[in-house]
């Protein structure tokens, strides 16, 4: 990235974000390419959205999840015709490849592949990405989430396509870039040119709580069913069965839930999986996330997301921590984080 990475401070890359757009590097997540004729069937059985209903240059999240409903990971699962792209969480490549393989039948035909090498992949986000990617791929700004398109980035190989794919924006828009390494680099220069600047992980985390995004490890982990973190668009009520379906399809039809993902606005800075007491003292839920936010002003402010009890996922419920010190810290709920009723 010679040339490009620019050492800007966390509240300019926040400002870029919110005012014109960011990239960041994403090669950290897996990439799985999955072939054969029973590609979508398998991945259809074992999860939790609809993945057959796909038709090429659509996509669609989906979770997979272990019998009692807990998560396992999230993923998006892309159809380009004769293959289907599976986008994983970080380190869970192998994995959901061994889950994949585990439960293959004998007259399955299915086969996948780690391309997580040959195929690196970036984010752009920001209010003004949607536009700044049409200038390589007409009609990016219609484009629904996760559906995706494709272009050839190198006039040197014009067969080498290069995949945009919308996905949930950070402070506006958001967007994937998947290509092989080299078109990537050369991207990356052009992007420069439009002054759009690099984000780093503490950036793209800020922005990540701010939009109440899950992450893998944070949120997305096997303590969690998948409603209860707001994941229903990833969730299809309308398919077959599928590996933790019984507990899932129960806890929509009672229309209750246990806990409830939302985000949180702290008082001072606090450790992430602190506990959330109610005014009574009592155990309110887990912080699962936090992150400084800065602004032009000069202010700081500290935030979160937290999966609590669904009796305090109310906006402006107040919540505290206590710190080992004995100090109280308060917190105050902003909002629910994610999707709560039926998409499928």
């Amino acid at each position: 990235m010679s040339g490009v990475l620019v050492n800007n401070s966390l509240v300019e890359i926040i400002h870029a974000a919110h005012t014109h757009a960011i990239w960041a590097d994403l090669s950290d997540l897996g990439r799985v390419i999955c072939t054969d004729r029973d590609r979508l069937d398998l991945i259809h059985r074992l999860s939790t959205n609809d993945t057959l209903k796909l038709q090429v240059g659509e996509g669609c999240s989906t979770v997979f999840t272990t019998a009692i409903g807990r998560l396992v990971d999230w993923v998006v699962v892309l159809n380009r015709g004769e293959q289907a792209l599976m986008i994983t969480s970080r380190g869970k490549t192998d994995q959901i490849r061994g889950w994949l393989q585990r439960n293959v039948f004998f007259n399955d035909r299915f086969q996948s592949k780690n391309v997580g090498q040959e195929l690196g992949q970036i984010g752009i986000f920001g209010a003004y990405s949607a536009e700044l990617v049409s200038h390589w791929w007409a009609g990016a700004e219609t484009l629904p989430r996760y559906h995706f398109l494709e272009a050839s980035l190198d006039e040197q190989k014009p067969a080498d396509k290069t995949l945009l794919v919308r996905v949930p924006g950070l402070a506006g828009d958001g967007f994937w870039v998947i290509g092989t390494p080299g078109t990537l680099e050369s991207f990356k220069l052009q992007l420069a040119e439009h002054q759009v600047i690099e984000a780093n992980a503490e950036a793209i985390e800020a922005l990540r709580i701010e939009a109440g995004l899950p992450e893998s490890g944070h949120e997305l982990t096997d303590d969690y069913i998948p409603l209860e973190l707001g994941l229903w668009d990833a969730v299809s009520f309308h398919k077959g069965c599928y590996i933790g379906q019984e507990i899932i399809a129960r806890m929509e039809s009672r229309g209750k839930l246990a806990k409830m993902l939302v985000k949180v606005e702290i008082e001072a800075p606090v450790p992430v999986g602190s506990i959330l007491n109610d005014p009574a003292g009592k155990n309110a839920g887990t912080l699962t996330s936090v992150a400084s936010m800065p602004s032009i002003n000069g202010q700081t402010k500290q935030i979160g997301l937290a999966v609590v009890k669904s009796a305090h996922a109310s906006p402006d419920t107040s919540l505290n921590i206590t710190l080992e010190n004995g100090t109280n810290v308060a917190v105050k709920i902003l909002e629910l984080a994610g999707v709560y009723s039926p998409v499928h």
